[in-house]
């Protein structure tokens, strides 16, 4: 199958920046990019995101034939792979990726409706990158419509459960007084698994870790870390995601780290805990967990990561 177009061929059109203004940050961007896009004949000048990260491979599926030759994107020989099919493009996206940066897509079809062609805005992020998209530029089928319908009913679920439980906990005693008012020991109390010996850790960590373990109880699973700061800048936790052996994402309640920063060169490690709801059936396998800081510059990956 030919490469696609060299980036010298790419129209200045596609190689025109998104201005700053009009474009969200990348953790926002990224927290509410959608699995599914419509296109319509009218012309836009925002073109949608698709997040992309290092190590997960993105397929964009279409609804209509590829016109062959006719993928370009910004940046081409950085990217591992791009690989066109007749309704599908796989992008293998680079491995050196810096948070917030920015490539334009686009492609064009073979039949000659309109939309002629669509552009998609290819947005870096540590970790909140998609691994499929559906992009449809006829009419939707039902079963996208009962697809997505399932995909926000479960997200209202998880708010709500998310609502529920902290409105729960604003009121509850502390100490194990709260955890059995709070009903998350249940019959089974709490399973813990050590971690160290078996975690994996990706080169370029921004901390060392110390400990790592594993918990679930009554309705959650949590990862519990300890770290010190091996550089010069002080390190605060903003946000993670569990990703598991199929591509799925796990987006965590809010983190708790010990202290506001790590203080470079602390003799006490700092701990943070990741806590994620999930049942009984749910979080089995194996996951790789992502934590990124305010500016998502300097991040944590631990790979094999499981629970009891």
């Amino acid at each position: 199958m030919p490469l696609v177009s060299p980036v010298g061929l790419l129209a200045l059109a596609l190689l025109a920046p998104i201005p700053p203004a009009s474009t969200p940050s990348p953790a926002d961007a990224c927290e509410a990019a959608s699995p599914q896009l419509v296109l319509s004949a009218e012309s836009s000048t925002t073109p949608p995101t698709v997040c992309i990260s290092p190590d997960v491979p993105l397929t964009l599926r279409f609804d209509t034939a590829l016109q062959p030759g006719s993928v370009r994107i910004q940046e081409r020989e950085r990217f591992g792979d791009v690989a066109p099919g007749q309704q599908n493009l796989l992008l293998v996206p680079p491995e050196n990726l810096a948070a917030g940066e920015r490539f334009q897509l686009e492609v064009c079809f073979a039949d000659g409706a309109a939309p002629g062609c669509a552009r998609f805005l290819l947005l870096a992020h540590p970790a909140l990158g998609l691994s499929q998209v559906k992009v449809f530029r006829q009419p939707r089928p039902v079963a996208s419509f009962q697809e997505g319908e399932k995909t926000a009913q479960a997200e209202t679920r998880q708010c709500q459960e998310e609502v529920r439980q902290l409105r729960a906990e604003r009121g509850a005693p502390e100490g194990l007084r709260g955890a059995l008012a709070s009903g998350l020991l249940g019959e089974g109390g709490i399973s813990f698994k050590d971690l160290l010996e078996s975690i994996t850790e990706a080169r370029g960590n921004a901390l060392s870790l110390h400990k790592a373990r594993s918990y679930r109880t009554e309705g959650r699973v949590a990862v519990e870390l300890e770290f010190t700061n091996p550089g010069t800048l002080p390190w605060l936790a903003a946000g993670a995601v569990l990703r598991g052996p199929k591509g799925e994402v796990l987006k965590p309640l809010p983190l708790w780290q010990s202290v506001p920063s790590t203080d470079p060169g602390a003799q006490e490690p700092v701990r943070v805990v990741v806590e994620v709801l999930a049942s009984e059936k749910e979080a089995r396998g194996t996951y790789t967990l992502t934590l990124w800081d305010a500016e998502q510059k300097r991040t944590v990956t631990l790979g094999l990561i499981t629970f009891p």
